[in-house]
């Protein structure tokens, strides 16, 4: 299926199999893992996946600091709201971080926040290649969570990733399992629903 060139490998489109990729196809926010903490060698792999994300015009914003101290997750956890407290089961906790300026601002749009969601979305994804589960949070006292890591004046906490092996035992994959059919988070639009061709309003149809 691939041509090896000058360059890279090269599709060709006739024989092309066209399925979702396993990594998305399977990916799943979970508040449940395993007490396996993640090697040095995996969180430079998934932030590696990071830094190689496309950025308007290669500036790229994003920052991280990666905690999985113990001391460190209690002090984020004073200063993250009460929603979020299943995040302190997870091994490890990624905080993304920006400083607005350091990315294009275009008609009042910064780009800096989808810069960063597309950093942040590879993370995930080879997450999912390595075996891990995470799930992003909202929600926290900005201030107190720049304080906690000595963060830039100028920064914006921009999501906070809670990342960890999946539940070991039996039962606790059937309680996320269950978990996730009650709050519907499979749950997602139809492409229809989503998407228009030429223009919106018109459907969409199969590419001829």
């Amino acid at each position: 299926m691939l041509k090896a060139k000058k360059g890279g490998p090269v599709v060709n489109p006739k024989s092309l199999t066209v399925t979702l990729a396993p990594a998305i196809h399977y990916r799943q926010s979970t508040t449940n893992w395993s007490s396996q903490p993640l090697q040095p060698i995996v969180w430079e792999v998934l932030l590696e996946a990071a830094r190689r994300a496309p950025s308007s015009w290669n500036h790229q914003p994003a920052r991280y600091v990666v905690v999985d101290h113990q001391q460190t997750k209690k002090r984020l956890m004073s200063v993250i709201h009460r929603g979020n407290a299943w995040a302190g089961k997870a091994p490890g906790w990624v905080v993304q971080f920006a400083c607005p300026a350091d990315d294009d601002i275009i008609d009042g749009k910064p780009y800096y926040l989808y810069d960063c969601g597309l950093a942040m979305m590879s993370l995930i994804y080879q997450a999912q290649v390595l075996g891990l589960v995470a799930r992003q949070m909202i929600g926290w006292d900005e201030q107190g969570v720049k304080e906690v890591l000595a963060l830039p004046k100028h920064a914006r906490v921009v999501v906070i990733t809670a990342l960890g092996y999946p539940p070991s035992t039996s039962f606790a994959r059937r309680m996320t399992h269950f978990r996730r059919r009650m709050t519907q988070q499979h749950k997602r639009f139809a492409v229809a629903y989503l998407a228009a061709r030429e223009h919106w309003g018109n459907p969409l149809c199969q590419v001829d």
